[in-house]
């Protein structure tokens, strides 16, 4: 096992270095790492459904899918997290006790009473601490989770409170009331007092392990993929399941309802529940199929589209914020 704590706090490169190491490593692997402010959601989740995009946009908060699948998480500086890449049998890929074993033994040396969720989540009590989640590649599996050492609980809880409700086959986040195990442990610990702690029991655990030292090569690679991959819209937004949401359009008379549905990041639909609309101002939002369910899609729909809003008496000032608040 090599086992190293990765300095980077980029999140868009701490989870393309995930994926990199799955792919290419030929030892197995444990990496501890931190990231700067950011929610990290499943594979299969839509990203805004699982997120309040306005309180993220104003507090420049990026989202980042990863490769595996379950729940949205928020990671900051108080947030220690962890990846074991091993070498698995076709019949005994899937096997979360595996390594979740591995962090509860160690919360306990520390004087932590670990219970094992049914979800293979940790908690102490009723509050959960650490989630884990797995994905296979060949015969490899990446099982990764985090530790709340001394997180920013209330900035967790608005980023993950959703501004909207979406309607949709993505795999919705399961909600626990959570804590940091900082103030629960027995003797005060800094989170870098932590992270040797967890380095070295790890290195214990673990016969014959040794460090890591990421190559230059290492660093290219992860770069690029995260220039080509984990910074885009398109896979953070956009790979998104279809889903189907409510938009109350701000007129001059109230509010206009819209059910609007997207796939693959794009408006394919425009229904109206409560019955169609002047029918110039029923052609102009039908122009929305097409358009990404993108801020700078939506305004420069607005600005195309304006003197034909503004004449059905539409606040086109409002108009895109309504989609995403």
């Amino acid at each position: 096992m090599l086992i190293f704590y990765r300095p980077q706090t980029d999140p868009y490169l701490n989870i393309a270095a995930e994926e990199y190491y799955i792919r290419h490593a030929t030892e197995d692997i444990c990496m501890i790492w931190t990231n700067s402010r950011s929610v990290i959601i499943g594979k299969h989740q839509n990203a805004f459904a699982e997120i309040n995009y306005p309180y993220m946009k104003a507090n420049d908060i990026p989202v980042i899918r990863r490769i595996s699948g379950g729940g949205a998480v928020y990671h900051d500086a108080g947030n220690v997290n962890f990846t074991f890449i091993a070498n698995t049998i076709k019949t005994n890929q899937v096997d979360f006790s595996r390594f979740t074993s591995i962090i509860a033994g160690f919360m306990r040396s520390l004087g932590i009473d670990v219970m094992v969720g049914k979800r293979n989540s940790l908690f102490v009590g009723k509050l959960k601490f650490s989630g884990h989640a797995e994905h296979i590649f060949h015969t490899k599996v990446l099982h990764h989770g985090t530790i709340l050492f001394n997180t920013d609980l209330d900035a967790l809880q608005f980023s993950l409170y959703p501004a909207k409700v979406y309607e949709g086959k993505a795999m919705a986040s399961v909600r626990s009331e959570v804590g940091n195990i900082a103030p629960l442990l027995p003797c005060s610990l800094s989170i870098d007092q932590f992270i040797d702690k967890l380095v070295s029991w790890l290195s214990d655990y673990y016969p014959g392990s040794k460090p890591y030292q990421m190559t230059e090569y290492d660093t290219k690679e992860i770069l690029q993929l995260a220039e080509t991959k984990y910074r885009t819209w398109q896979w953070n937004f956009g790979y998104s399941p279809a889903y189907s949401f409510r938009v109350e359009i701000p007129i001059h008379a109230g509010f206009l309802p819209v059910m609007v549905k997207v796939e693959n990041g794009k408006f394919v639909q425009v229904v109206f529940p409560n019955g169609f609309p002047n029918p110039d101002l029923a052609g102009i939002l039908s122009e929305l199929t097409g358009v990404l369910h993108k801020e700078e899609e939506m305004d420069g729909f607005v600005k195309k589209n304006r003197p034909g809003l503004e004449l059905e008496g539409v606040n086109t000032v409002s108009f895109s914020e309504a989609f995403f608040t």
